[in-house]
C-alpha cells in the first residue's frame, strides 16, 4: 500500500485510546490488558489494516479539531 507506514496507527491489532496512543491486541500483559502504545511506535509484528488506517487518521483530525475536553 503506498503512503502508508509500517508504524501502529497502520495495524490491524492497533486500537486507538486517544490522538496519541493506543493498545497493541497481539499480547495481553501478565494483569489481562493490553500494552499502551504511541501512534508512530512500530514492532515486529505489524500488519496492514488497509482502509483502517486512513478512518483511524480522519478520527484523529476531527479530535485535534474539536480541541481538548
Amino acid at each position: 500500500m503506498r503512503g502508508v507506514k509500517e508504524c501502529c496507527l497502520s495495524c490491524k491489532f492497533f486500537r486507538l485510546v486517544d490522538a496519541e496512543t493506543g493498545v497493541c491486541r497481539v499480547e495481553k500483559l501478565a494483569g489481562g490488558g493490553y500494552p499502551t502504545k504511541q501512534t508512530d511506535a512500530r514492532c515486529a509484528k505489524w500488519r496492514d489494516s488497509g482502509q483502517q488506517y486512513f478512518i483511524r487518521v480522519g478520527w484523529i483530525k476531527a479530535q485535534k479539531a474539536d480541541g481538548p475536553k
